[in-house]
């Protein structure tokens, strides 16, 4: 019986995916007061509940007090796993001194420049930690999945309508940008709206490639809409909601955006894409919807295939 003990931190996917991955018997989540959300959410994941009551709260800084209480709840547990990826520094330290104190392999997640790659380690001769496998974690994930692990819950919408319930002009647009995308991604959702905050953020599309996810902000260009666009991106890319590894990207019809607002994109790392060909209420032709979709994931997941 495996159980792996997982280091809670702000990011939970660097957890999720070793999780899913791993399959272990047991899973133990060290948190914090801090990141207490995020492991609530993960457990949800996990075991369909989020009562926390078998995992572990420790002080984020204090090496002595985490590594006690780890020692204590891992006592009579033979194989124990550990993840060293998330969590505070000390609380990294106080698992790895309890990991080569029991001669316990551990793994460490790299999910950075669009890549979800989890190394294995153990000890040689000597108690001499090594990497003994490397592996590129397939899919695991939904794009549900991704927005249930960053938020307490989301809808999805749709397309922008007016108060009669038809689509707008730009909900035209989306639907269009919709349709080429969803048939070249394994998942897509239009008009995602998280829980717990009114109606202050709205991803007009939420795409996945692999286990990387993106969100688009999807304009039809001209007055002030790219800059709205841009401060939905701001905030549902921000720390508290989708997390600073979520791409992001404004793809834009015929109309440019002005200098500014593309200067402005390129210093948040918003990715603008145009397409100029689009024409009003109709479909994207497949050689447009192919162009788009490579512009997308050459950024999102440039190793997919």
């Amino acid at each position: 019986m495996t159980t792996l003990l997982s280091l809670i931190g702000e990011q939970p996917i660097p957890n999720l995916l070793p999780i899913r991955a791993l399959e272990p018997d047991e899973n133990i989540l060290v948190y914090t007061r801090t990141t207490e959300k995020v492991a609530r959410r993960l457990r949800k994941l996990i075991s369909g509940h989020d009562d926390l009551k078998d995992d572990l709260c420790v002080l984020p800084y204090n090496f002595e007090q985490a590594l006690q209480v780890m020692n204590e709840r891992l006592a009579n547990v033979p194989d124990v796993l550990f993840n060293l990826t998330g969590g505070t520094k000390m609380m990294a330290l106080a698992a790895y001194a309890l990991a080569t104190q029991r001669q316990a392999e551990f793994i460490y997640f790299e999910s950075e420049k669009h890549k979800a790659i989890m190394y294995r380690y153990g000890y040689k001769a000597g108690g001499v930690p090594h990497r003994k496998a490397r592996q590129e974690l397939p899919p695991l994930i939904t794009a549900a999945d991704y927005l249930n692990a960053h938020l307490p819950g989301f809808r999805e919408t749709g397309f922008s309508t007016d108060d009669r319930g038809n689509l707008t002009s730009g909900g035209l647009f989306e639907k269009a940008v919709y349709q080429a995308l969803v048939r070249r991604f394994e998942d897509v959702l239009a008009g995602v709206k998280p829980e717990g905050v009114a109606d202050q953020i709205e991803i007009d599309l939420v795409i996945r490639c692999d286990n990387q996810v993106g969100i688009a902000e999807v304009k039809l260009g001209g007055g002030d809409s790219g800059k709205r666009g841009l401060d939905q991106l701001k905030m549902a890319g921000g720390r508290e909601y989708l997390g600073t590894y979520t791409t992001q990207f404004m793809i834009v019809a015929r109309k440019q955006l002005s200098r500014k607002i593309e200067k402005l994109a390129h210093e948040r790392g918003v990715n603008v894409i145009y397409v100029p060909e689009y024409q009003d209420g109709r479909p994207l032709s497949r050689q447009i919807a192919d162009k788009l979709a490579r512009a997308i994931r050459q950024k999102l997941c440039p190793q997919s295939r």
